[in-house]
């Protein structure tokens, strides 16, 4: 079975890395790219030309509208002069209006052309000029037939003006043509380039689409004989590993009723050396008390390194031994503990987090105002587990934050819940002393501690915690650095999966 695996293994690896595919996709995707490229280029270049055509027909367009205009004043003007009338000024004054409006449309389409610039500044100082003669018209009247007469001769002022602003006006038009062809011409190339580009890009597209369309083919049959033969490979691996399940469960099983019995026998012989630890303490008070006796009455057999090992040297021996007695108890009674853990069947329910944590943190009240610290608890989503054990979990880590609070500031434990997908994550927040990056593993072993061990413990809870949420499908995470505070966060599934322990 192993050769028929690696077999199987390599037609997967050959599919996935063939190089023909790998080399028709790297050069399609850079010719696509390459030709993409070269229509956004060329889009670009035609947005431009239309931009520039339109641009020269609506300076044309404005131009002739100059022009027209100046047609209106200057025959508006006439017709002032041969019959003086109210009607031609309001005519003249609208008309220069409407003249300067379109004046500044023209010097607006044409400010990238300076020689164009240039005439549109001539027509302006001329049209001021004009304004001035047309002013000293209306202001004069006794000057309206000499004027007239001026007019007939072709030598009038105002008659001259329009007619400069007139030729001007045509070079204008005249430059602006030239450059309306040109930018057509522009406009023509720019239209040919993209449909050539286009073109070339939708061709390179159908080229590669029906290269990768014949080698997928190729390559699928392949494929479907590799996962025929990954089927026949894997005939009989789900009762393989149902038998592998059993055979991890029945050994986990005989780890935990190992670990009943071997703590469970253990405690007979701790009992037996506390019981005599206190039989050699009281035969020790009464060797001193006759000892303490005999050098009263016989001062010169005093010995006193025979006083000091009774008086001293053997108490703190006892006691050493009566301290080390009393801790290895605590360990075998802790490991006792969690070999119940796991052999107590779950009762799963539907949770009130809310309720429960609540619950948690006023049986901590008195140890949280000890300590000075506040703890609050947010909202937290309901989730399908087993009581018992997530009150452990909650209850541990919330008394882990109160214990471990930072010296010199008030301390703060929040709480709270989220729902991530179908988890549940439930986070305790503190900001205490925090613990380095380097033991945020360590701290979950068994029986191993990290940091300054000030505080009573055995190292146990944590590794409680997370055999527990392991139990429940779920996570146990912490994210922490020195002087920082710690969050412990649990993910627990929202509905318990009953898991293989």
């Amino acid at each position: 079975m192993p050769e028929r695996k690696l077999a199987v293994g390599a037609n997967l690896h050959n599919l996935v890395h063939n190089r023909p595919i790998v080399v028709l996709l790297s050069l399609s995707a850079g010719l696509l790219i390459i030709a993409i490229s070269a229509v956004f280029l060329a889009t670009s270049a035609l947005s431009r030309s239309n931009r520039r055509v339109e641009q020269s027909l609506q300076t044309e367009t404005v131009v002739n509208h100059v022009t027209a205009l100046n047609e209106r004043i200057e025959t508006a003007r006439r017709g002032y002069l041969l019959a003086p009338n109210s009607a031609f000024v309001q005519i003249v004054e609208k008309a220069q209006k409407d003249f300067a409006n379109q004046l500044n449309e023209a010097e607006r389409l044409l400010s990238d052309d300076s020689a164009q610039m240039a005439r549109i500044q001539t027509i302006r100082a001329l049209e001021s000029r004009r304004a001035g003669i047309m002013s000293d018209t209306i202001l004069t009247p006794r000057t309206i037939s000499s004027q007239a007469e001026a007019i007939a001769q072709g030598k009038e002022p105002g008659t001259m003006v329009a007619r400069r602003i007139r030729a001007i006006g045509d070079q204008i038009l005249e430059a602006e043509q030239d450059r309306l062809f040109a930018r057509n011409r522009a406009q023509i190339t720019s239209q040919r380039n993209f449909y050539l580009l286009g073109g070339l890009a939708t061709l390179l597209l159908f080229v590669t689409l029906a290269a990768v369309v014949l080698l997928l083919l190729r390559y699928n049959r392949q494929l479907a004989g590799a996962q025929q033969r990954l089927r026949e490979v894997n005939e009989g691996l789900e009762q393989a590993v149902s038998d592998r399940t059993a055979d991890l469960t029945r050994a986990n099983a005989e780890i935990q009723r190992f670990a009943y019995i071997v703590s469970h026998d253990l405690r007979s012989p701790l009992v037996n050396v506390l019981g005599f630890t206190s039989e050699l303490d009281l035969a020790r008070r009464t060797i001193r008390d006759f000892l303490e006796r005999t050098f009263e009455g016989h001062p010169e057999l005093r010995d006193q390194e025979a006083w000091l090992a009774v008086d001293e040297d053997l108490p703190e021996a006892l006691d050493f031994i009566r301290k080390s007695t009393e801790k290895m108890d605590r360990l075998i009674n802790s490991i006792l503990e969690l070999s119940r853990q796991g052999r107590r069947p779950l009762v799963i329910e539907r949770l009130d987090m809310n309720v429960l944590v609540d619950g948690v943190v006023a049986s901590l009240h008195q140890r949280a105002q000890d300590a000075g610290a506040e703890v609050v608890v947010e909202a937290i989503p309901d989730v399908e587990s087993d009581r018992v054990a997530v009150e452990q979990i909650i209850s541990n880590l919330a008394e882990n934050a109160i214990k471990y609070l930072a010296p010199g500031r008030p301390g703060e434990v929040t709480v709270s819940g989220k729902k991530v997908g179908k988890t549940v994550q439930i986070a305790v927040r503190d900001n205490g002393r925090g613990i380095d990056r380097a033991d945020h593993e360590r701290v979950f072993d068994l029986f191993r501690r990290a940091g300054t061990q000030d505080k009573p413990g055995e190292g146990i809870g944590l590794a409680n915690v997370r055999a527990l949420a392991y139990r429940l499908g779920g996570t146990i995470t912490l994210e922490s650095a020195l002087d920082e505070g710690a969050v412990f966060t649990l993910s627990l599934p929202e509905r318990f999966v009953e898991t293989t322990q």
